[in-house]
């Protein structure tokens, strides 16, 4: 659950969070794209780094920022 994940990376103390067991299919009664909006926005709140790339988008994990775009919204 979204919660879940942004409780688990205050209490890990991480750097980055990268959700990906979320957004790919429809399979439950929210709509798709919920648990992106809802980890993104709960990140925001916490001043949590979320990174989000759209599905098979390359991340360098040595890079020291990251800019993605809300591809779930467009």
């Amino acid at each position: 659950m979204p919660e879940d994940v942004i409780q688990a990376g205050i209490d890990l103390k991480t750097k980055n969070i990268i959700p990906v067991h979320s957004s790919k299919f429809a399979l439950a009664l929210h709509p798709w794209n919920e648990p992106l909006q809802k980890v993104t926005g709960l990140g925001k709140e916490k001043g949590l780094n979320i990174l989000t790339p759209m599905i098979g988008e390359i991340v360098d994990m040595n890079g020291s920022s990251h800019q993605f775009m809300e591809w779930w919204e467009e």
